[in-house]
């Protein structure tokens, strides 16, 4: 989703399902986890947006007992 938006400008939340082939709820949830996380924006417009020009992210995973 974020390779999707990442230097394409705003793109509506239905053009981003069509082009990732999501379900529109589902980019609608995981939007907005992103959103909270600071790595997209959402546009007055409702628009989802990738404005930062790099992202690095360095997380650890662990197995759920």
């Amino acid at each position: 989703m974020i390779h999707a938006l990442h230097g394409a400008g705003e793109v509506p939340v239905r053009e981003l399902a069509r082009r990732i082939g999501r379900h529109v709820k589902r980019v609608h949830e995981d939007a907005s986890v992103l959103v909270a996380l600071g790595l997209i924006e959402r546009t007055e417009r409702g628009g989802l947006l990738c404005s930062h020009d790099d992202i690095h992210v360095d997380m650890h995973l662990r197995h759920a007992a």
